[in-house]
């Protein structure tokens, strides 16, 4: 049979993600139309056929020639004339990105920089600060953080992604996910250091403390954080996330709050802000006091039958807010009240179909204190706002607490 053999479904859906809520979400800070996008690491092209179509010039760069093969093809399938795609070997991929110093807007780091050791990673992001313009921005998408307990990416298990090198060599084969141990099951039987290298490019996962290393004041930097609704279908909000997000707003209380996502999902300005905007953060689901009809259950959501109010105490006043619901007809159910004013925001699915949903609104006027209810009943799982860290929310440390 004549005509092109079809694209992949799992290469399918990672473009759509991508060209569906990632890019959308990218545009709300940066301007793509007419600009220079340089993508590290562009692997078989679903992401640059996802951000091509907006940009002016799409440039992409790995160091698998296979790779890039299939890339040539989906991009040429699309008629995309303005991406430029080429292969490097690992020793001169970074000379490669040196060449197009001043040229590059946007530096585009996708599900790459898990799959380096530390050292690739360090030199990258250092080189995407060099190489970008001044005015120009770093995005990084889809980064697993290592800060969350399970392993969403590679081992599929909890914690394996945090172990030192030589335990998670001996434990990866208790992993559930049969490519990944076979994989590297047969890099083993050519020594030690095949069996590490493939557990590095299978991948690693990354934290804030690298980006520190490379950009230090993060908040001076960070232009967008990931709790978005543009992002939500495809970054639901998780409850392990949201005791991290705690941990981090008592330890670390400067640092945004993308920082504490299970995907680490970021612009970054290469140089630093004077006036870094304010970011949606979780607000820790909390019943104050017995709130008739409602309750806190074990995994951390409050459950409220029909008719129940949930008080809400932000600590910050806010011109928006984002709330996770579980409900019959769920994108229907919510309701804010503002004094005297009930406000019902539709809600949005996930893309994995998970039956989390998210809802963001912008508020009529700020304001810290507001109600929130389910028309039916059902489950708020997360509450977010835009305000300003607490700045004493660190003044434990001191104290030992």
């Amino acid at each position: 049979m004549g005509g092109a053999a079809p694209e992949h479904p799992e290469w399918l859906r990672r473009m759509q993600a991508a060209r569906d809520c990632v890019v959308p979400w990218i545009e709300e800070t940066v301007a793509l139309r007419g600009r220079t996008v340089l993508e590290y690491g562009c692997g078989q092209g679903a992401i640059a056929c996802a951000v091509a179509p907006r940009a002016g010039r799409h440039i992409g760069l790995d160091i698998n020639s296979g790779e890039l093969a299939l890339a040539h093809g989906h991009v040429a399938r699309r008629g995309l004339r303005n991406v430029e795609l080429h292969a490097h070997p690992e020793s001169a991929i970074l000379d490669g990105v040196a060449a197009y110093r001043g040229e590059i807007d946007v530096f585009l780091l996708y599900a790459v920089l898990e799959h380096m050791t530390l050292e690739e990673r360090l030199a990258v992001l250092r080189v995407a600060r060099e190489v970008v313009r001044a005015d120009g921005q770093i995005v990084v998408c889809e980064t697993p953080n290592r800060l969350t307990p399970f392993d969403h990416h590679t081992g599929q298990m909890p914690f394996l992604h945090v172990l030192p090198e030589g335990l998670a060599a001996r434990y990866y084969g208790r992993s559930e996910r049969a490519d990944f141990v076979q994989a590297v099951d047969a890099a083993a039987a050519d020594g030690s250091a095949a069996l590490h290298r493939a557990l590095v490019r299978w991948g690693n996962s990354v934290s804030f403390h690298e980006f520190e290393l490379v950009f230090e004041d993060l908040a001076a930097h960070t232009l967008a954080s990931s709790y978005h609704a543009l992002l939500y279908p495809a970054r639901p909000v998780r409850g392990e996330e949201l005791h991290l997000a705690a941990s981090l707003e008592a330890w670390r209380p400067d640092l945004p709050p993308c920082w504490s996502r299970p995907w680490l999902d970021t612009i970054l300005s290469p140089r630093p802000q004077a006036q870094p905007p304010l970011h949606v953060r979780p607000w820790q689901l909390r019943l104050e006091h017995d709130v008739p009809g409602a309750a806190m259950l074990a995994d951390g959501r409050v459950e409220l039958r029909p008719g129940a109010w949930l008080p809400v105490t932000l600590p910050a006043q806010t011109d928006e807010i984002h709330v996770g619901l579980m409900a019959q007809d769920a994108a229907r159910a919510l309701r804010i009240r503002l004094a005297a004013r009930v406000l019902a925001p539709a809600a949005t699915p996930n893309l994995d179909g998970t039956p989390t949903w998210h809802a963001a609104t912008r508020l009529p006027e700020p304001t810290d204190s507001l109600e929130l209810a389910l028309a039916d009943g059902g489950c708020l799982t997360y509450v977010g706002h835009r305000g300003a860290p607490d700045p004493l929310a660190g003044a434990g440390r001191a104290a030992g607490w």
